[in-house]
């Protein structure tokens, strides 16, 4: 029985827009919409979307996931050990089950990345052993799936396993059905999300750019991914809205064929209820803004997420059900 969880990026919108939208309504909205917890993004040092990690900030938050009989992970980024034992620290607080990290884009050459993870992964071991929270490290745009198995395999340590993200190695044109073979057994966790690719030109994109879209408006094997994953006994799975995320084009380094399987094409037009291809994400000085971008196009960012939303809920219900794929609690899209 698969206990479902709800990602905090997947309201960022909410978080941003939306007036006294943040960390407190988010618990409520997940336990409204019947899933069994939450994730949450924990970035030092304003800590995102668990805004904040003072003391009775914290203590509240635990309350409130308590009251609403929600379960916790966090997420962080970077392998340094000392960052890694303060996020742990917090995780406890929280009473988090696992937190997440993904290697930062500190170093150009990936044999040098690889060797940094097993370094710093092997010296954290002991640190969330003795927390009693697994790290878990996500394929996060960053590794193939034979990539992670490597660093995964020479840390060998129990308190150190993995998050699968169904679509973020395919920046590596990887098949995600690939990427989930290869990473099976340190598998705890997953983020799933949906995406189709955008063809070069079809957006003014000079590269082609995966999308993320509403569960079951893209390309990525949602149904079967899921199986393969329950199968292999992973019961915690994270659904993460990646609505009008885009994601670049990394180089080739696997097996997946462009315009085909998980990397078929979206072409336009574009409805923004699905594909909004060029919604900057983290623009670059004298770009445009989020707000000037949302502004420019006429676009109720909190209406079309919330949409998103729902219509990925409603699609998760029907199609889990028709799969045979047993949730802990009934979702509620409607909510």
């Amino acid at each position: 029985m698969v206990k479902l969880f709800i990602h905090s990026f997947g309201y960022r919108f909410h978080y941003r827009f939306k007036p006294g939208f943040g960390i407190f309504a988010f618990l409520d909205k997940a336990a409204e919409l019947g899933f069994s917890g939450v994730n949450v993004s924990a970035f030092p040092p304003n800590f995102y979307t668990l805004n904040g990690a003072e003391p009775g900030h914290v203590r509240a938050i635990r309350n409130r996931v308590e009251a609403n009989k929600l379960l916790i992970d966090i997420e962080c980024n970077g392998t340094a050990p000392a960052h890694l034992t303060s996020m742990l620290d917090l995780a406890g607080r929280l009473g988090a089950g696992y937190l997440r990290t993904y290697v930062k884009p500190d170093v150009a050459e990936t044999r040098q990345r690889i060797d940094d993870a097993v370094r710093d992964l092997s010296a954290i071991g002991p640190v969330a052993e003795r927390a009693g929270i697994p790290l878990l490290l996500e394929n996060h745009e960053d590794f193939t799936g034979p990539e992670m198995a490597e660093i995964l395999r020479r840390v060998g340590h129990p308190f150190i396993a993995a998050l699968y993200d169904y679509g973020n190695s395919m920046v590596f044109m990887e098949e995600p059905l690939t990427t989930l073979e290869h990473m099976r057994p340190w598998i705890r966790s997953a983020h799933m999300k949906d995406h189709v690719t955008i063809p070069v030109g079809a957006a003014g994109n000079s590269e082609p750019i995966w999308l993320g879209v509403p569960l079951g408006e893209g390309f990525i094997p949602v149904v079967e991914a899921t199986r393969r994953l329950v199968a292999a006994g992973v019961d915690r799975i994270c659904y993460e809205n990646c609505w009008a995320y885009a994601a670049k084009y990394l180089g080739s380094r696997s097996d997946g064929t462009m315009g085909a399987g998980a990397f078929a094409y979206s072409r336009p037009p574009y409805d923004p209820a699905i594909c909004v291809p060029n919604m900057p994400y983290q623009p670059p000085p004298g770009a445009p803004t989020i707000e000037e971008f949302v502004r420019e196009h006429g676009l109720d960012a909190v209406a079309l997420e919330a949409e998103a939303n729902r219509r990925s809920i409603q699609w998760l219900k029907t199609e889990y059900a028709k799969a045979g794929i047993e949730l802990a609690h009934e979702l509620n899209a409607a909510a």
